[in-house]
């Protein structure tokens, strides 16, 4: 009876065993498919602040149409106008298979309903004019539709709305989009107290959109919003944002767009030398060595110039962020001090003065009180 008792556990010990051996290689198996891919972030579909745009206006490789105004932290892709429309557009085409885009706005205005509202697209065209927020009513992609104003009067606006095209249907305005939508969901995203940040991952033909709401600094405090699943885009394409205003109408600010390449793991992302053509390589080449050059000379004129600087440490000649940090620090200071010392000396004449109208005054009545003394 004990033998069979022993064989009966030593079976379930190895039963238990095999059983956890089992649920560990899932469990890793699982773990190495969640694994997350490589980004890669891309200057060139790019742009944020502090110098966004160019002296002339534009934006590196962008293009901007219709109402849309850059500057020097962020571009206004329609001002709180009625009947406003404006783009921005990359200049070149995108190929990659995988990518993932945060784009950072604002969204406001005085009322307490917006319109029209503010688009991301993904096309392979540019859109650059049309009645979409903006943008061409047909596409070939996918659009990512912040709509603030309710067209079908149902009290579900404002909302973000995923909506694919191949480039022959009709974007429906009266529902609002709502009969197009792949994937939707309801987000209030005018008026917060911090910008509002979007985050669109399409990795393995899904389409991921994450929100973070505005009401706190944290800029990777996301949430999830919509996913749209065996979605097929463009090879090729464009990116952009457009925004438009009706009867009603909100400032839509982007302060920045910044692209990543994803790449899945184990696999190499391509060297950046092997997407620059070999011209381009050259022409770069080129130019840094004439910048080389021109340096040179600058430094050989101004040694020239300033004999007593020659042999000092480079470092002593310029003034670092701290010590310019510093500098402003104490100057602010030494204004705030000539201020109140300024102050404190026009209170003394103020004060001279009062001293001055009291003893002139108790002379008069002082006098007064006398005469009238004398005449009783």
């Amino acid at each position: 009876m004990a033998l069979c008792n022993a064989r009966v556990f030593i079976l379930s010990f190895l039963t238990a065993v095999i059983f956890h051996r089992s649920l560990a290689n899932v469990a890793a198996e699982g773990s190495t498919s969640e694994e997350s891919p490589h980004r890669r972030f891309e200057y060139k579909y790019s742009f944020k602040g502090p110098h966004l745009s160019q002296s002339d206006g534009s934006i590196p490789f962008w293009i901007h149409s219709g109402n849309a105004i850059p500057s020097a932290d962020q571009v206004r892709i329609t001002p709180s106008l009625r009947s406003q429309r404006g783009s921005v557009w990359t200049k070149n085409k995108v190929s990659f298979e995988h990518w993932e885009a945060e784009v950072t706005f604002r969204v406001s205005g005085r009322g307490r309903m917006g319109a029209d509202g503010l688009a991301l697209w993904f096309t392979s065209e540019q859109g650059l004019d049309g009645p979409v927020y903006g943008a061409a009513d047909t596409w070939n992609g996918i659009g990512v539709f912040f709509d603030s104003f309710d067209n079908d009067g149902k009290k579900n606006n404002p909302a973000i709305l995923v909506v694919g095209n191949n480039g022959n249907l009709v974007y429906d305005h009266q529902n609002d989009g709502s009969t197009q939508a792949l994937g939707t969901c309801l987000r209030d995203f005018r008026n917060k107290p911090y910008p509002i940040r979007a985050k669109i991952t399409y990795y393995r033909k899904t389409l991921t959109v994450f929100i973070n709401n505005g009401f706190t600094p944290d800029k990777e405090d996301y949430e999830f919003c919509t996913k749209v699943e065996n979605m097929i885009i463009p090879t090729e394409g464009f990116f952009g944002i457009s925004a438009a205003t009706g009867g009603l109408a909100d400032d839509h600010d982007v302060l920045s767009f910044l692209l990543f390449r994803l790449t899945e793991p184990g696999q190499q992302p391509p060297s950046v030398d092997s997407e620059i053509p070999k011209e381009q390589k050259d022409k770069y080449q080129e130019e840094f060595q004439n910048f080389q050059q021109e340096l040179d000379k600058k430094k050989e004129e101004f040694q020239k110039e300033h004999p007593n600087v020659q042999g000092e440490p480079i470092d002593d000649l310029y003034e670092s962020v701290n010590d310019r940090e510093i500098r402003q620090v104490f100057e602010g200071q030494n204004r705030i001090h000539l201020e109140i010392k300024q102050i404190n000396r026009q209170l003394a004449m103020i004060l001279d003065e009062q001293r001055r109208y009291v003893s002139v005054i108790t002379d008069e009545i002082a006098k007064k009180g006398t005469s009238a003394g004398s005449g009783q």
